[in-house]
């Protein structure tokens, strides 16, 4: 059925929904705010908000999630119209499954002191961080948010943000400056400590946070950092969802099916994992009875969903970018790119993973393969592409090191990592340029265009960037001349041909 007329939706409309998209199953009406959510993306609407609905209907408690944005998008426009209230829709091949989710209540979009000069936006949103209402604060503010050093993990000092904030510390931009801030003040007017939850593919995300945030309280108030990292408490977690970004066609799309817009929509997998470190010792939502795990280490769960999930999206994104693929769908539909997926997972990636509890790696290898395959799901390469150097190292170089170390294959990784310089660069194989979406595309892009066409010398002039490859794969004879012969065949030929070249060879 498609619907001549549409409502925005909103209070109003929602009785307007087809009674196919699934309601909150408690009185939303009795909601109160118990969350705060830093970065209110597509990913965050479509996992934690969707798990808080689940404990809501499990366990109703006072677990609204005020949402805010320290930067752009604003929210106003699309979640702050409609009340908080947005659709998310599952889609796995031909299935479709829709669901109102409820648990957003508030929105605050942080202005740039240009048009906020009073910084209004800025101290509401503190406020709302520092209320004693609020008992967990979570964040998906993607890794770059966290201002650190990729190959290290330690805040980098030289950030403009955070030299900001060293220098202002009561008006913050940065996401360590903001917590920080909303900690003091909850320390200076005797309020217990929220947990601090970072949801971000980030390697120790929650204790990645934790040194942010007590690197640069050092730099400002010693006493105040260690108060915080005495009462703090920084909750490391893995999650896992494939979300990408909503497409105005998906909006328009739903809009034609059910005759309610929805600004607000977000799309994803009906797959969802979440598993977070059980060190917190006050209330937090039923989230358990949502289906989240609470375990005692997350580390070998992290480690197993960035170097497969995350470690085949990488591998092969901007190879698909570099063959001209749009959608991560449209390259694993390939098989030359499947079986290559499959092939460096299982052979050089999986012999050195932790053993992880409760889960049969051969089985969510297989998972993976076909999550990633499902072409309801439209990825796009360019979008797992941005921020590429924040996610190279957990996702492909720590996998190329535990390779390395124990002497066993890691061609498949070093043709992912040759894809990524080759794309960083700017340009592809046809002279193309590519849009570069990156912290340091200004630097990597400088990089090839010194190296004048030779490929040694943009291999080493990439692994001279500290920051992102530390300097051990710089010292790396075979790493460097293979890394250089495979970034001429990729800027020769297509990287599907290069890639079923490599599968012949390992056939044989």
């Amino acid at each position: 059925m498609t619907f001549a007329m549409t409502s925005r939706l909103g209070l109003a409309a929602i009785d307007r929904l087809p009674v196919s998209v699934r309601r909150p199953g408690y009185d939303r009406g009795r909601l109160s705010p118990g969350i705060l959510h830093l970065g209110v993306g597509a990913f965050h609407r479509c996992h934690q908000a969707e798990y808080t609905d689940d404990a809501l209907e499990a366990d109703f408690g006072p677990w609204g999630i005020i949402g805010v944005n320290l930067r752009a998008p604003d929210l106003e426009p699309t979640l702050g119209a409609q009340r908080g209230l947005y659709c998310r829709e599952l889609r796995h091949h031909g299935d479709v499954g829709r669901r109102l989710i409820g648990a957003l209540v508030e929105t605050i979009s942080v202005a740039e002191e240009s048009r906020d000069p009073q910084r209004a936006s800025l101290r509401r949103a503190l406020d709302a961080a520092a209320s004693p209402s609020i008992g967990v604060v979570t964040m998906t503010v993607t890794e770059k948010g966290y201002c650190h050093i990729p190959a290290t993990g330690e805040l980098d000092l030289d950030h403009p943000d955070i030299r900001h904030d060293i220098a202002y510390p009561e008006t913050p931009v940065s996401v360590p400056g903001f917590v920080l801030r909303a900690l003091a003040m909850r320390l200076a007017a005797g309020r217990p400590l929220p947990a601090l939850i970072s949801c971000d593919n980030v390697p120790d995300n929650g204790s990645t946070l934790r040194r942010s945030v007590l690197g640069l309280a050092q730099k400002i108030d010693p006493a105040l950092r260690d108060l915080v990292e005495r009462e703090a408490c920084f909750v490391n977690t893995m999650v896992d969802r494939i979300v990408p970004a909503t497409r105005p066609e998906d909006v328009s799309g739903f809009a034609a099916a059910t005759g309610v817009e929805d600004l607000g929509l977000v799309v994803g997998e009906p797959f969802r994992m979440w598993v977070l470190e059980d060190r917190f010792g006050g209330p937090l939502p039923a989230w358990d009875r949502a289906g989240a795990m609470f375990v005692k280490d997350v580390a070998p769960y992290e480690i197993l969903k960035m170097r497969v999930v995350n470690g085949i999206q990488s591998n092969l994104c901007q190879l698909g970018v570099l063959s001209g693929n749009d959608f991560m769908a449209d390259v694993m539909a390939e098989d030359v790119f499947s079986d290559f997926a499959l092939h460096t997972i299982s052979r050089e990636v999986v012999p050195h993973l932790p053993a992880v509890p409760g889960i049969d790696v051969s089985t969510y290898v297989a998972e993976t393969i076909s999550r990633l395959k499902n072409p309801a799901l439209k990825h796009r390469t360019q979008q797992i592409s941005t921020d590429g150097s924040q996610k190279i190292k957990q996702r492909l170089l720590e996998p190329l090191r535990a390779a390395l170390k124990a002497n066993t294959p890691c061609d498949g990784l070093l043709i992912g990592i040759a894809g990524w310089m080759k794309y960083a660069g700017g340009i592809d194989g046809a002279g193309r340029v590519l849009e570069v979406l990156d912290p340091f595309a200004e630097r990597t892009k400088a990089i090839a265009a010194a190296s004048g066409g030779d490929a040694a010398r943009l291999v080493d002039g990439m692994l001279s960037i500290e920051s992102i490859f530390g300097t051990d794969l710089a010292q790396n004879g075979f790493v460097k001349d293979r890394l250089a012969t495979l970034v001429v065949d990729l800027g020769m030929r297509p990287s599907r041909e290069v890639v079923r070249d490599f599968l012949a060879s390992q056939a044989g």
